[in-house]
């Protein structure tokens, strides 16, 4: 923990997305004992409530100095990054998959990290009044935290692939789906 610790600080102001270069960087590049000790590093952090986060404008915000922030933990900063751009612009498809790959390969490391985020990434899209994800994402990342439940016993890399599939398959069915008061307009029809 005061290795996150002293990582976070060193980084300053621009946290993110160096912290979670730094954790794809090892979830691609460690070895597995690396992932495995830094993925239950995340278990600690994430369950005392230090688990570092990165300012992302909450959805409909158009930039960070809005009043709609939030903070948020590596795996929904990449996930909002792509679906969810910011004034800082959009993670294409290929540079998510290829980190959330990383990414979540590394926290599989762990099966209690895997169980924890699926837990927390199934709460955070169940919650609809939070304001942070638009109606597609949350389902994307309800496909997501399914998918990587379902895992477990998986190497790390295969979990990791199948969840970040899952994820951007349930993007591009809900593309523009349920997205916002624009949607609820456009199939709003007083003649029913």
């Amino acid at each position: 923990m005061r290795w996150l610790e002293r990582v976070c600080l060193s980084l300053g102001d621009s946290l993110y997305p160096a912290f979670l270069r730094v954790l794809c960087l090892i979830g691609e590049q460690g070895d597995a004992n690396a992932q495995r000790v830094v993925a239950e590093t995340l278990v600690h952090a994430l369950e005392s409530g230090r688990l570092p986060s990165g300012r992302h404008a909450a959805w409909g915000a158009t930039s960070l100095h809005a009043a709609g922030f939030r903070a948020m933990d590596p795996i929904e900063y990449l996930c909002a990054w792509h679906a969810q751009p910011d004034g800082r612009g959009a993670l294409n498809a290929t540079a998510f998959d290829r980190n959330a790959r990383a990414l979540l390969g590394l926290v599989s490391h762990s099966d209690l990290a895997r169980r924890l985020y699926c837990a927390k990434i199934r709460a955070d899209a169940e919650d609809p009044l939070d304001g942070s994800w638009a109606r597609n994402i949350r389902q994307a990342l309800r496909a997501m935290a399914d998918c990587w439940e379902k895992t477990g016993g998986l190497p790390p890399a295969r979990a990791a692939a199948e969840a970040s599939d899952a994820f951007l398959s349930a993007l591009r069915r809900n593309d523009g789906k349920g997205s916002g008061l624009s949607q609820l307009v456009s199939e709003w029809n007083p003649m029913r």
